[in-house]
């Protein structure tokens, strides 16, 4: 009986040392989730889409989507598709949204929406078609390099340069640094070979 006593005992007093249970801390009756906290739950998830060609006569159509996706709009991926009209991608491209040239400064989905319209409008695009494209001797590293000059993709030598300016191909260019744009060409498909589209090189510009 007294070994009960003395067990009983110890129990108490171990309880006694023991710090008091406390609750998991609540949020105030009342409290509202801070804006800040508000736009990281919601992120920065935020597509556009604009008509690139409209022709009727043959009937050519293309539209430019582009979307931003990510937990803040600096956090955020650029995704660019161009689609032809059924739907289908034909050119694919994505970037991180802060160092990409009008993007980065949009730190709002509002922001972003307009910053996105703007990254895919060809409307203030200088060369809209490859034969608007400078002469091989300007580009970069050639004799006459102009200040801001364009820089064709490795493979281009002054014969393919000019053959892509003679067949005043459709180009879709938008930012994709800080510094300079990149241009794509459209390729009309033909009985044997579908519509594609291929990268030529970057367009540099003061900045």
């Amino acid at each position: 009986m007294q070994a009960r006593f003395a067990i009983i005992a110890s129990l108490l007093a171990l309880s006694a040392c023991q710090p008091p249970a406390t609750e998991t801390a609540r949020p105030a009756d009342g409290a509202t989730i801070a804006p800040a906290e508000t736009a990281a739950a919601d992120g920065c998830n935020v597509s556009v889409e604009k008509p690139w060609i409209d022709q009727e006569t043959p009937v050519r159509r293309y539209t430019a989507h582009a979307a931003v996706l990510g937990p803040t709009c600096d956090q955020g991926v650029a995704v660019l598709v161009i689609r032809q009209r059924e739907g289908s991608p034909l050119y694919t491209w994505s970037g991180l949204t802060n160092y990409l040239f009008g993007l980065k400064d949009a730190h709002d989905p509002a922001a972003m929406k307009t910053a996105l319209m703007e990254w895919i409008d060809q409307g203030n695009v200088m060369n809209n078609t490859t034969d608007t494209l400078p002469p091989w001797e300007e580009t970069d590293g050639q004799p006459r390099r102009t200040e801001f000059p364009f820089m064709p993709e490795s493979w281009f030598d002054k014969a393919a340069w000019d053959a892509l300016k003679a067949e005043k191909l459709d180009m879709f260019c938008f930012p994709q640094g800080s510094e300079s744009t990149k241009c794509a060409v459209l390729r009309q498909g033909t009985a044997d070979q579908p519509a594609s589209m291929e990268e030529i090189g970057l367009q540099l510009f003061p900045g």
